[in-house]
């Protein structure tokens, strides 16, 4: 969302909420955590869910904590995930709708009541 203008982002947010695409936000409610472990709570709640659906593939953003994340996916789940996972770039265009999600729920405001009907909001 950093690349989108202000001017633009409202109706952006507008025409996201018309596709039929739900997901899943993860919120860790302390501010005290270091940022590894919040990521850790999250991603491995996330996966234990995932694993649940029928999901055949996870594409999870990439940063330079990768093998911390794939650590915790195997601590979560186990060597033989129910489903492939793999890191990809923030340009990968998979990863801009729960990224237009995101972005507009923490806004908060018109922005998440926009996308409020999309979100699924799970607080760990």
């Amino acid at each position: 969302m950093k690349s989108v203008s202000k001017k633009e982002t409202p109706k952006l947010v507008t025409e996201v909420a018309k596709l039929d695409a739900a997901s899943r936000l993860y919120v860790v409610k302390s501010g005290k955590m270091p940022e590894r472990s919040a990521r850790d709570l999250t991603l491995g709640a996330a996966v234990r869910d995932l694993a649940t659906l029928s999901v055949s593939r996870v594409l999870i953003e990439s940063c330079n904590q990768d093998w911390e994340d794939n650590r915790t996916i195997r601590d979560a789940l186990g060597a033989d995930a129910p489903f492939v996972y793999h890191h990809a770039s923030p340009s990968d265009p998979l990863l801009w709708l729960p990224d237009i999600h995101a972005w507009a729920w923490g806004r908060g405001g018109q922005m998440r009541a926009k996308i409020a009907h999309r979100i699924e909001v799970f607080t760990l």
